[in-house]
C-alpha cells in the first residue's frame, strides 16, 4: 500500500466514526416508556408528539436515523446546504446555501421558524444541529436583509476572525441564531443532538447556537468589529443596528437565565476528537505508531502547517509512524485571492518542510468533504512535491502568497476529492512517515 492510500484510509476511518446516524444512536434511545436524549426523558404532553427539526450539513442523515428510532409517522423537517445528501425516510427538506446565506437560505430559515412556531405546548422537539447551519437557514432581524447578512458573512470570512468572534456578530443579526429558533413559539420541552465543527465544542458556536442561549452581547459584537477592522467592510445598516443594540434600542439574544432553556438537554453525538481517535486506531492497524496532538490546531494556516510538518520530521525513527491533529485554521485573504480552502493551503504549505524526504506525506482534509468554495475536500503532499512542481512549472511559493492552492495541487495531481460526506467535525491533518 502507498502512503497516499494509507492516508486516505486513515481519513476515511475518522469520517466514518463521525457518521451522523451513529451519533444520533449514541445519544437518542427508544424505550418502552418513551425516548431519552442523553439519559433525559423527552415525552410529549397530552395529545402532543415529538417533532424533529434539523439544520446543517449532517441534518439529513441525522433526521433519517431519528425517524427510524421514533417511528415513520414522525413529523420532521431539515434544512441542508444545496448539494449535500438529502434525507431518505420521507423527511421534509428545504435547501439553503453555504458558506454565505442567500435567498434560498432565507426560505429555509422561514420554513424552520414556521415549523417551530406551529408546534403546541404539549409537543416536544428534537433538534438536530450540525455545522453549516449558520448560512443554510437564516432570517435577518428587521430592518436588515439577506444581502446585508451575506455581505457581513463575506467580510467576516475574509477578516481572519475566529469562529467565536464571527458568531458573536452573526447571532445578533438573526432570528434563528443564539437560541432564537428554539425559543420561537409557545413554551415547550426540547432536546438537541449536535455534531461539533467548532474548536473546543462550545454549543453556542455550532451553527451559531440556534437552540442554546447566547453568552455574548451587542457590546461583544461591536468589539469584534473594532478588533478585526470591519467598519469599512460591513454594510452601514448592520453597523447601525449593532450600535443601537448596544445602546439598548434592540432586544438582546436569549441569555442562560431565559426560562425557555430550563430543563432541556443538549448533547454532542460526535466531535473532532471522535474522528481523531478513530483515525489513530486505523493508523495503528496499518502498522503505524500513531500519536494524536492533544491541542486543537488553530491560527493562521500556513504557520500551523509548517509546525505540523516539522513535528512529523523531527528525530530519527526506524518504524513507520503517524502524526494526527485536528481543528480549524484561518486564512486571512488579501486582495484578489485565488481559489482554494484552508486544507488545500495547509497541505501545500507543508511541502517545503518535507521536501526531499522519501517516505513522508502530509494530508489535510475537511471531514465534510468540502474545502472552501471548491470541489475538493483538501490535498496532500509528499517529499517529492516541490521537485515535481519545478518540473511542471508550478510556483508553490507564489500560490501560497496568492492563497491559490487549488490550481497548484490540481496540476500536481494532489487534490483530494471525496464529495460531500454528510458529516462535519472540522478538519483532520494526517502525517505519515516510514523509517
Amino acid at each position: 500500500m502507498s502512503l497516499a492510500s494509507d492516508a486516505r484510509a486513515i481519513l476515511r476511518a475518522g469520517v466514518v466514526a463521525a457518521d451522523p446516524a451513529r451519533a444520533v444512536r449514541a445519544v437518542v434511545r427508544r424505550h418502552d416508556h418513551g425516548v431519552t436524549v442523553a439519559g433525559r426523558p423527552l415525552r410529549p404532553g397530552a395529545g402532543g408528539e415529538i417533532r424533529v427539526v434539523g439544520i446543517g450539513k449532517a441534518a439529513a442523515a441525522m433526521a433519517d436515523e431519528a425517524v427510524a428510532l421514533l417511528g415513520p409517522d414522525t413529523e420532521a423537517l431539515v434544512a441542508v446546504p444545496h448539494g449535500y445528501p438529502a434525507p431518505r425516510r420521507g423527511v421534509r427538506l428545504v435547501w439553503g446555501d453555504h458558506p454565505t446565506p442567500s435567498r434560498r437560505s432565507l426560505a429555509a430559515g422561514r420554513a424552520l421558524l414556521r415549523e417551530v412556531e406551529r408546534s403546541g405546548p404539549s409537543d416536544r422537539i428534537l433538534f438536530l444541529i450540525s455545522g453549516g447551519g449558520s448560512a443554510v437557514a437564516e432570517v435577518p432581524v428587521e430592518p436588515l436583509s439577506i444581502p446585508h447578512l451575506a455581505r457581513t458573512t463575506e467580510a467576516l470570512l475574509a477578516s481572519g476572525a475566529p469562529i467565536r468572534a464571527m458568531n458573536a456578530v452573526r447571532r445578533h443579526l438573526s432570528k434563528i441564531k443564539g437560541g432564537r429558533l428554539a425559543a420561537a413559539g409557545p413554551p415547550r420541552g426540547f432536546a438537541s443532538v449536535a455534531l461539533s465543527d467548532v474548536v473546543g465544542d462550545p454549543p453556542e458556536d455550532v451553527a451559531s447556537g440556534p437552540t442554546v442561549p447566547d453568552p455574548t452581547t451587542f457590546a461583544d459584537a461591536l468589539r469584534v468589529v473594532q478588533r478585526f477592522g470591519l467598519r469599512r467592510g460591513l454594510p452601514l445598516p448592520v453597523l447601525r443596528y449593532l450600535s443601537e443594540g448596544a445602546r439598548g434600542r434592540h432586544p438582546e439574544t436569549p441569555k442562560p437565565d431565559d426560562p425557555a432553556f430550563r430543563r432541556v438537554a443538549f448533547r454532542f453525538g460526535a466531535t473532532n476528537r471522535t474522528a481523531l481517535e478513530a483515525s489513530a486506531r486505523a493508523a495503528r492497524r496499518r502498522g503505524y505508531a500513531a500519536r494524536v496532538v492533544a491541542a486543537p490546531v488553530v491560527g493562521e494556516t500556513q504557520p500551523a502547517a509548517r509546525r505540523f510538518a516539522l513535528e512529523l520530521t523531527r528525530g530519527v525513527r526506524r518504524a513507520p509512524w503517524a502524526l494526527l491533529s485536528g481543528g480549524e485554521t484561518t486564512v486571512t485573504l488579501g486582495p484578489r485571492p485565488g481559489s482554494g480552502g484552508r486544507n488545500q493551503e495547509f497541505a501545500l504549505a507543508a511541502a517545503a518542510s518535507i521536501a526531499g524526504r522519501a517516505g513522508t506525506l502530509v494530508l489535510s482534509a475537511g471531514t465534510d468533504g468540502i474545502d472552501g468554495p471548491t470541489d475538493a475536500a483538501g490535498g496532500w503532499v509528499d517529499g517529492s512535491t516541490l521537485r515535481r512542481a519545478v518540473a511542471r512549472g508550478v510556483d508553490v511559493a507564489g500560490a501560497l502568497r496568492r492563497h491559490a492552492a487549488y490550481r497548484a495541487l490540481d496540476r500536481l495531481g494532489s487534490l483530494l476529492r471525496t464529495g460531500a460526506t454528510g458529516t462535519n467535525v472540522m478538519d483532520l491533518h494526517i502525517g505519515l512517515r516510514r523509517g
